[in-house]
């Protein structure tokens, strides 16, 4: 996997050594209303880095300045040279610019090597993350219902939730 630069960041596979930065970043999520880590702990958390380690498609979002990793860009295969991409920040670095750097850098790279179409999907509810997507000149195509779940009620029934689809089209 590549490694992508920005003023700001470096975007670069996972390490064994962000263990630390990875499960602070996702225990924050652990009651989070669009996507939970109900079930991390210090010690299972081990398994998320596991997965990231062996994919080419998460990039840490790494800060430059200190080498702390903030974040995670999830940029996926797709059929028809599509990509779908993802992201998550630490609380403690949101709303400064970090995750809307790192996506255009992403795409970019992505539109520069023949992606065609990068889409991604959020929860209608989730405005700074759809709010950053229209921001990047995402152009929402579809809003469907009870589309994912990311965790399940007490009787082990999934909690569905609505998703909008965000579409970015290589007009290069």
């Amino acid at each position: 996997m590549k490694r992508i630069e920005t003023q700001r960041l470096l975007l670069r596979p996972f390490e064994e050594t962000d263990y630390d930065d990875l499960f602070e970043l996702l225990s924050q999520r652990k009651y989070d209303e669009f996507e939970a880590y109900p079930e991390i702990t210090y010690e299972n958390g081990r398994e998320h880095l596991k997965y990231r380690l062996g994919s080419d498609e998460f990039f840490a979002i790494v800060l430059k300045e200190n080498g702390r990793v903030i974040g995670n860009v999830y940029f996926g295969n797709r059929d028809f040279e599509a990509k779908e991409v993802g992201y998550i920040i630490n609380k403690n670095y949101q709303r400064q610019g970090y995750a809307s750097e790192a996506i255009k850098a992403v795409i970019d790279d992505g539109f520069k090597n023949n992606v065609h179409r990068v889409y991604a999907e959020c929860n209608p509810n989730n405005t700074c993350s759809w709010q950053l997507l229209e921001h990047l000149h995402f152009k929402r195509e579809a809003f469907f219902k009870q589309n994912v779940y990311f965790k399940k009620d007490d009787n082990g029934n999934p909690i569905w939730q609505d998703t909008y689809v965000y579409c970015l089209v290589n007009s290069r």
